[in-house]
C-alpha cells in the first residue's frame, strides 16, 4: 500500500513537471495536452471510482498549485471526473484502446468546458462556439491520441505493483 502511494505520487509529480515544462514546446494549433487529465481517466478506468477520485483530487490539486488562480477548483474537477469515469469501469472491457480514447475525448470536452464556463461566466459574455472550435476540440483530439501511451504506462505501473504485492515477504 505504501509503495502504491509513493509510486502514484511520483507519477503525478513527474507528469506535472513534464506538462508544465516540456509540453509548452509541443503545442499543436496552439494547444498542449493535459497529461494530468489523461492520467486521471486512465487510473479511474483501471481501478474504479474510489481510486480514480483520489488520484483525480491530487492531480487537480497539483494543477491548482501550478496554474490555478483558486486553490481547489481543479481539485474538485479532477475528483468528480475520477469518480464519474471510475463508476463506469465495471461495465467495460478496460484493456481496449478505443475505450480509453473515447473516455479521454469526452472527459476532456467536459473538463475544459467547465474550466471555460466557470472562468468566464461572471466576467464576460459567454461564447460557446469559439472555445470549442479553437481550444476544446483540438485539445480533446490531442489528449485522445496521447492517452493510449499514458494508459499503457498506467497498466504497466499497476502490473508491477500487483507483482510486488504477490511476492512473499521475508522477515
Amino acid at each position: 500500500m505504501k509503495a502504491k502511494i509513493i509510486i502514484l505520487g511520483l507519477c503525478i509529480f513527474f507528469i506535472a513537471m513534464l506538462q508544465s515544462t516540456v509540453l509548452d514546446y509541443a503545442r499543436v494549433y496552439n494547444v498542449k495536452p493535459n497529461l494530468l487529465l489523461i492520467f486521471i481517466v486512465s487510473i479511474a478506468l483501471l481501478k474504479g471510482n474510489v481510486e480514480g477520485a483520489i488520484v483525480g483530487f491530487f492531480c487537480g490539486l497539483t494543477q491548482d498549485m501550478i496554474a490555478g488562480k483558486v486553490i481547489g477548483f481543479y481539485a474538485l474537477l479532477g475528483l468528480y471526473l475520477g469518480l464519474i469515469v471510475g463508476s463506469v469501469n465495471k461495465r467495460l472491457y478496460r484493456e481496449n484502446v478505443l475505450v480509453i480514447t473515447f473516455f479521454t475525448f469526452v472527459s476532456t470536452v467536459i473538463y475544459e468546458f467547465c474550466v471555460y464556463f466557470f472562468g468566464t461566466v461572471f466576467r464576460n459574455p459567454v461564447d460557446f462556439i469559439s472555445p470549442f472550435k479553437n481550444v476544446i476540440i483540438p485539445e480533446a483530439i490531442y489528449n485522445s491520441v496521447i492517452s493510449v501511451f499514458i494508459y499503457i504506462f498506467a497498466i504497466k505501473i499497476y502490473d508491477k505493483l500487483s507483482e510486488m504485492d504477490r511476492l512473499p515477504r521475508k522477515y
